[in-house]
């Protein structure tokens, strides 16, 4: 037969083990509820990072080869260039140039395009409502 003090522990222990699991389960609960809220968040986080980085990526190439043509000029006007070296090179610069730009244009525009699909997403997902549990009226 258990000891006086092995059954108050044993009392003490059936009575917290059902609050030791009601909330295990109450933060279960509350942590299904909040995770699509925080993943939501989250989710729009990497893509407008990942938008920004690729933009600040093609801004410094951009950069780059802007700062190529100022050096092409300044070897131009020095004399180290024939012109026709000089007008070959600018141009090829300068295509480059305005296809950066252009790369850094449909990025932006994608990214537009991206949000307004995933707002388009959530406003209709918020506009569906469940069911109707009300029975149809019988018409007699």
């Amino acid at each position: 037969m258990p000891r006086k003090e092995e059954r108050c522990l044993l009392a003490a222990f059936r009575k917290s083990v059902p609050a030791f699991l009601i909330t295990i389960m109450l933060v279960v609960t509350l942590a299904v509820l909040v995770y699509p809220y925080l993943a939501t968040s989250k989710g729009n986080g990497v893509l407008d990072n990942a938008a920004e980085e690729l933009s600040q990526r093609l801004r410094r190439s951009r950069d780059r080869v802007y700062e190529e043509i100022r050096a092409l000029q300044q070897e131009y006007f020095l004399g180290n260039l024939t012109e026709e070296a000089y007008r070959t090179q600018l141009q090829k610069a300068r295509l480059e140039a305005a296809q950066l730009m252009k790369q850094q244009q449909e990025v932006q525009q994608t990214l537009i395009e991206l949000e307004a699909a995933i707002e388009e997403e959530m406003t209709a997902a918020s506009m569906q409502a469940p069911l109707s549990s009300k029975p149809e009226s019988i018409t007699k």
